[in-house]
């Protein structure tokens, strides 16, 4: 079973986000990561390059547009 979770760095001690679902004195291997810190900046940045992105390729239907009246036609 492989599970990923979040933890905190408390008093040099991993500190889970959420109860872990593991019977006591159960051995596991750890992979550390860090996460990037979220800052308000940040997420402007990311939100501006994706408007950016729309402008210069906007996504489109591709399908064929159909007036109100032939959505309704009735045979």
């Amino acid at each position: 079973m492989t599970t990923q979770i979040t933890a905190t760095v408390v008093g040099g001690m991993l500190k889970p986000d959420e109860r872990l679902q593991l019977a006591e004195q159960t051995r596991v291997k750890l992979t550390l990561e860090p996460m990037e810190e979220w800052s308000p900046e940040k997420a402007l940045a990311a939100w501006e390059s994706l408007k950016a992105r729309l402008r210069e390729r906007p996504i489109h239907g591709g399908g064929v547009r159909y007036t109100r009246d032939e959505l309704h036609e009735r045979r």
